[in-house]
């Protein structure tokens, strides 16, 4: 399995490297740090740009994908971040709201795998034992009613915008929560994400990469895997590819489709189409809204790009390289947003 469908997304955006790492602060790097507390949920960290005394400005709340990883990240180069946003830019004109996972900080170091160059961060055990999409879901609509709160909000322009994982829980917050008046999604899965290495396995037979044979023993193992997991739906002690069965449970449980299809307000949706199972899944998003006659989704697909909207190119099947599209595609969402 690929890191594709565990939804891991990460974007190193290298900022500032002047700074010393040590030295790095929400507040230096523009934001100001928020903590709610709930009996359930427990801490609750988010952090928002801009001052309490500012004038009105439209919100955005940024969603990010899956893995215990900080909102920034110390690295040899300078600072990585999950946020795909250019929210130095962008927080002239909005503010903009960043969430931590349950026991992550907001920054700190972070290894790297010497085999596959992947990021590598230890599991915060508050990480471990409260991580769902219940938690997610929960507490992403706490911190958008606690910043009309707080904060002077256009509320006519409230954007509510998930990458990867954080796009398959930014359709249930929407459906939760009737503060958010626009919708964004980036590479997230519309169907049950369990589905998404049964149609990898048939692809593969396809190809020819494996028999049909060999793809059946193995989605017959997958369901072996997927019993264990529904009949586990608590356990913070048992894992599946990097996560653990609590995780994969709630994220199965609530098809994203199904919260889509429930919202009238102006949704964007885009994935790359080498993104292949989860543009499968857009693809039926996009056939429910047809059958539904709903006519407020904008739905984008880019041709070759991948998971992490970079272009990837081949002559016949050598790959050739990668070009980073990612700021072409936020540039895209945002003029859609600024029309809607």
């Amino acid at each position: 399995m690929n890191n594709r469908i565990i939804s891991i997304s990460l974007t190193f955006l290298m900022l500032c490297t002047f700074l010393q790492a040590q030295e790095i602060t929400p507040e230096r790097l523009g934001f100001r740090a928020y903590q709610l507390e709930d009996e359930e949920l427990g801490h609750i960290n988010y952090y928002l740009t801009g001052t309490e005394g500012d004038s009105k400005k439209p919100l955005i709340v940024y969603l990010d994908g899956s893995g215990p990883y900080p909102l920034f990240q110390k690295v040899a180069q300078g600072i990585g971040s999950t946020v795909v946003l250019d929210w130095q830019n962008l927080s002239k004109d909005y503010r903009i709201a960043v969430i931590s996972k349950p026991g992550v900080p907001f920054i700190d170091e972070v290894g790297s795998d010497p085999a596959t160059g992947f990021p590598t961060y230890d599991e915060p055990e508050a990480y471990t034992e409260t991580l769902s999409e219940a938690w997610r879901v929960a507490s992403a609509d706490m911190v958008i009613d606690d910043i009309f709160k707080r904060v002077a909000v256009e509320e006519e322009r409230v954007l509510l915008l998930g990458f990867s994982e954080g796009a398959q829980v930014a359709p249930h917050v929407a459906a939760a929560n009737d503060k958010v008046t626009h919708l964004m999604i980036f590479g997230g899965n519309g169907l049950n994400q369990l589905y998404d290495p049964i149609i990898t396995a048939r692809y593969k037979a396809e190809r020819g990469q494996l028999t049909h044979e060999q793809a059946q023993a193995e989605i017959d193992s997958l369901f072996t895997v997927y019993d264990q997991i529904y009949r586990n739906p608590e356990s913070t002690t048992d894992f599946w590819y990097g996560h653990t069965y609590k995780r994969w449970a709630s994220f199965a449980k609530n098809p994203p489709v199904e919260s889509l299809k429930k919202l009238d307000i102006p949704v964007y949706i885009a994935y790359g189409s080498r993104d292949e199972n989860p543009v499968v899944s857009a693809d039926f998003i996009k056939l429910e809204f047809v059958r539904m006659g709903k006519q407020n989704l904008t739905y984008k697909v880019y041709p070759d790009f991948d998971h992490s909207f970079n272009h990837i190119q081949f002559e016949g099947a050598e790959f050739k390289g990668a070009t980073p599209q990612l700021n072409k595609v936020m540039e895209e969402a945002f003029s859609w947003f600024g029309e809607n």
